[in-house]
């Protein structure tokens, strides 16, 4: 298995470096991007970084997340799984008033709600089990509703076909949490564990995990 790492918006690799400490069974790879070049650039060069690895497993934060599921869209089959974490699903409020404010700056034009990149993967159905943790510490006043610093929840809510994790962090400190590693290695043992569905796909509405379930 190759687990397949995608940071956020303006962060690198090192943001993983707790995370991929723990979670050493596993050859690492780490699809590093600009978001300044625009969403779908990126996103073709992520697929040339990738081309021919099969057996991936994707660990995705914020930005990161939409990336992940866009891949997962084109690859299908070689994707076993992913766990997206604090993935704005439902895309960026705040974007939207700050693109019409800078219309050429290509961030807030492809995470505003209306942004291409967040339309399109609303229509995407994840091709495998998919988990996508929420973090609903660090609420930030300057945003009208509840989120956790960054993302509002109802954005990381908006998926109703993907299992939910919510666990007690903010936006940055979600990754180094030990709640995201629990959640993380129980999703790679359920592939492991069932080598005849490796890439079973979760059905849609499934009922929230709690933590003590996702820990367990």
């Amino acid at each position: 298995m190759n687990i397949v790492f995608i940071h956020g918006h303006r962060a690198t690799a090192q943001s993983f470096n707790f995370l991929s400490s723990k979670l050493s069974r596993h050859k690492h790879i780490y699809l590093e991007y600009n978001s300044d070049n625009g969403f779908y650039a990126n996103h073709q060069d992520m697929l040339r970084k990738i081309d021919g690895i099969d057996d991936i497993f994707l660990v995705a934060h914020s930005l990161g997340g939409i990336h992940a599921l866009h891949l997962a869209e084109e690859l299908q089959s070689r994707i076993l799984g992913a766990v997206t974490i604090s993935t704005p699903y439902g895309g960026s409020e705040a974007a939207e008033v700050l693109a019409y404010m800078m219309p050429f700056n290509k961030v807030f034009q492809d995470i505003r709600p209306k942004g291409a990149p967040i339309v399109n993967s609303l229509q995407f159905e994840p091709p495998c089990a998919w988990t996508n943790i929420v973090s609903v510490k660090g609420h930030s006043p300057f945003m009208a509703t509840a989120n956790d610093g960054v993302v509002t929840l109802a954005s990381m809510r908006q998926r109703d076909d993907m299992r939910l994790v919510e666990i007690e962090s903010n936006h940055y400190e979600v990754l180094l949490n030990e709640d995201t590693v629990a959640t993380i290695r129980k999703a790679i043992r359920e592939i492991e564990n069932d080598p005849v569905r490796p890439g079973a796909a979760l059905p849609r509405n499934l009922a929230r995990l709690d933590m003590n379930q996702a820990a367990s």
